[in-house]
C-alpha cells in the first residue's frame, strides 16, 4: 500500500531560509510548464534525520516514552561511555561503526558476519526488524556486507517552496572591542593546530584567524507563494516480505505515528525556516491519525511484537573513540 500525505504550510516568518549545498548553493529550478521557480527546503535525507531527531532523547540516549520497547543497537565503550546508536548514526543498522568495526560483535562473531548470517538464514527484513525496526521505516544500506543488501525507505518526506523569489540579505557581526581587530595584541591570541601527535597552540598572523573584528556576510532568503511538504508511506515491499503480520502492522503504525508527531506542531527545518501545518490530505482518502490515536496504536503494536525483538548492546574498547578529537575551531562551528 502507498499513501501520499500532502501538507500545506504557513511560514511563521515572512521569509524562509533554504539549505545551501556545497558546490551547488541553493537548490532551485525553473518549471516551464508552471512558469515558476521552486526552491528545495529539505531533502528526503534531511527529513529522515528530522524525523529521527523528533523521537530521540539525546540526553538519556533513549526513545520518547511512546516508543518504549522498540529495539535499536547501542554502542558503548568498556568503561560505560555512550558512543552512538543505530538511531543517531548515519545509515542506521548499516553504519560502518558496526559493520566495519573489528571489535563490534553479534552472535559471538564480528557484527558484520553475524548480521550477514542472520540475513542469509532469516531474510533481510526479519533480521533487521528484530534489531532495529527504524532501519526499515527510514531505510538502510548494507554495502559493507556484500554490496547487494538494502532496504528502501518506507517513509520518505520532502519540503518545497513553490513560486519562490529570492530576497538577498546581509549584515555584519560587530566586534565591540575593535572593529578591525587591529586594536588587540594578537601575540596574546592563538589558534589550534592538530597533527598525529595531538593538539598544540598555533601563532596567528592576522586578527581574523582568531575571529576578531567586524565580519560582513551575505545571505539569501526566499518568499514563496506556497509551502508544501509531502510524505510517502510505501509498505509494498514490506507486505511482500516474510515479516510476521504483527511486524508488518508495526511498520505501518510506526510510519503514521512519526508523521503525526512531526506535524503536531510547527516544523523547524532550521533557523529562519519555521513551517506551521494548516492543511493535511491523504491520497488513500483517509485522514492521518491524530497524534493521540497514532501513539496508542504504535504502543500496542510494539507490545504485540515484543517476542520478535532483540535488544543488542555492543561494547568497544575505550581507546577506539577519542571524544576530544575535534580541533577547537571546528568544534565551535
Amino acid at each position: 500500500m502507498i499513501n501520499v500525505i500532502t501538507v500545506e504550510f504557513e511560514s511563521a516568518l515572512p521569509t524562509v531560509k533554504p539549505p545551501t549545498f556545497l558546490d551547488v548553493g541553493v537548490s532551485q529550478a525553473y518549471l516551464p510548464w508552471e512558469q515558476r521557480y521552486d526552491v528545495l527546503l529539505h531533502t528526503p535525507q534531511a527529513t529522515a534525520n528530522l524525523i529521527e531527531a523528533s523521537v530521540w532523547d539525546t540526553v538519556n540516549h533513549a526513545l520518547v516514552p511512546e516508543l518504549a520497547g522498540l529495539p535499536f543497537v547501542e554502542i558503548y565503550t568498556e568503561s560505560e561511555q555512550y558512543v552512538a546508536s543505530t538511531l543517531d548514526l548515519p545509515h542506521r543498522l548499516g553504519t560502518g561503526y558496526l559493520l566495519k568495526n573489528k571489535e563490534a560483535q553479534l552472535d559471538g562473531q564480528r557484527f558484520r558476519e553475524g548480521l550477514r548470517d542472520r540475513i542469509r538464514s532469516q531474510g533481510i527484513y526479519p533480521a533487521v526488524f528484530a534489531l532495529c525496526p527504524m532501519s526499515i521505516v527510514l531505510g538502510s544500506f548494507y554495502t559493507h556486507i556484500a554490496g547487494v543488501y538494502r532496504i528502501p525507505r518506507v517513509l520518505s518526506g520532502e519540503f518545497v517552496a513553490e513560486n519562490a523569489v529570492s530576497m538577498p540579505t546581509g549584515g555584519a557581526v560587530h566586534d565591540p572591542v575593535s572593529a578591525r581587530g587591529m586594536g588587540v595584541n594578537i601575540k596574546q591570541m592563538f589558534a589550534i593546530s592538530r597533527d598525529n601527535k595531538g593538539e598544540k597552540d598555533k601563532t596567528i598572523s592576522k586578527p581574523s584567524e582568531a575571529g576578531l573584528g567586524n565580519i560582513v556576510y551575505v545571505r539569501e532568503s526566499f518568499k514563496a507563494e506556497r509551502y508544501v511538504g509531502r510524505f510517502v508511506i510505501d509498505t509494498r515491499l514490506v507486505e511482500k516480505s516474510n515479516l510476521a503480520p504483527e511486524a508488518k502492522h508495526l511498520i505501518q503504525a510506526l510510519s503514521e505515528y512519526l508523521v503525526s508527531r512531526l506535524l503536531s506542531e510547527t516544523v523547524t527545518l532550521r533557523t529562519e525556516c519555521y513551517l506551521t501545518p494548516v492543511e493535511i490530505t491523504c491520497s488513500n482518502q483517509q485522514e492521518l491519525p491524530a497524534l493521540d490515536k497514532a501513539a496508542a496504536d504504535v504502543k500496542q503494536a510494539i507490545q504485540d511484537c515484543a517476542a520478535l525483538f532483540e535488544k543488542v548492546r555492543v561494547e568497544v574498547p575505550d581507546d577506539q573513540v577519542d571524544f576530544d578529537d575535534a580541533p577547537e575551531d571546528d568544534a565551535a562551528a
